[in-house]
């Protein structure tokens, strides 16, 4: 149940949770989100439809099988803007696993092992923006031997085990964003802003993005906010709407 410990105690009673392959967590959860409506799965036959899950739980989608990828954008496509996956791995840096390396041994089996950099490069490649680990099985021992080979031993990795991983469709200031207006009037904002960008009709859109600013009353900093995570030339945009950065 040590996943659930990314989920905090005031999280929304009426999440649309999924779970795959993880029914065990399904009494945990009903208690963290008593008003929760839930989905469990025995298979990775997802549902299709985009944005509907605000947490999903997968807790061996890294370990067995194949096609981590696809698996890990499928979950993305079904979570909402604020949603997140709780996941976990086996730890190839884990002193155990090292020490049998050393000796020439290691068990082949279809579980899959993978290092920190390589979870977080395949979660940014299914287009997660933040990802938080917790430890969840360490041992108490000396990685001095190894660390004296040169391996770092950052966040004790070397005596974890198991790493337990969340990963957020977006960053928590993206969400925070999103929150404040409509998805229309954060859509209508974000084409008016990319029109002024690459120089279609600036002086209309830029009329009418003070417009809409006006009639939303979307303040300044918020407005701020919104280029730095939308807008790639964002120097241009402050300029021509005379805003700080």
């Amino acid at each position: 149940m040590e996943l659930l410990k990314f989920v905090p105690p005031n999280y929304s009673n009426d999440a649309a949770v999924l779970l795959i392959e993880s029914e065990k967590y399904l009494p945990g959860v009903k208690k963290l989100m008593p008003n929760a409506q839930f989905v469990t799965l025995e298979s990775w036959n997802l549902p299709i439809e985009p944005k509907i899950f605000d947490v999903i739980i997968s807790e061996n989608c890294l370990t067995y099988g194949e096609n981590f990828y696809r698996r890990l954008a499928e979950m993305n496509h079904l979570l909402k803007d604020s949603g997140f996956v709780l996941t976990q791995f086996l730890n190839v840096r884990f002193v155990g696993v090292l020490e049998s390396l050393k000796h020439g041994i290691f068990s082949a089996n279809e579980e899959r092992f993978w290092a920190k950099w390589d979870i977080v490069k395949i979660l940014q490649d299914a287009n997660f923006k933040e990802i938080n680990f917790l430890p969840a099985e360490q041992i108490k021992t000396s990685a001095a031997e190894w660390e004296n080979f040169g391996f770092d031993n950052f966040s004790e990795d070397l005596t974890t085990k198991i790493w337990l991983v969340k990963a957020s469709k977006c960053t928590a200031e993206v969400v925070a964003l999103k929150e404040l207006y409509t998805y229309e009037v954060r859509a209508e904002l974000s084409r008016l802003l990319h029109r002024v960008e690459y120089d279609i009709d600036t002086e209309k859109n830029l009329a009418a993005i003070l417009e809409l600013c006006r009639r939303e009353n979307i303040f300044n900093a918020y407005l701020a906010d919104f280029i730095e995570q939308t807008v790639i030339h964002k120097d241009k945009i402050f300029n021509l709407l005379k805003i700080n950065q």
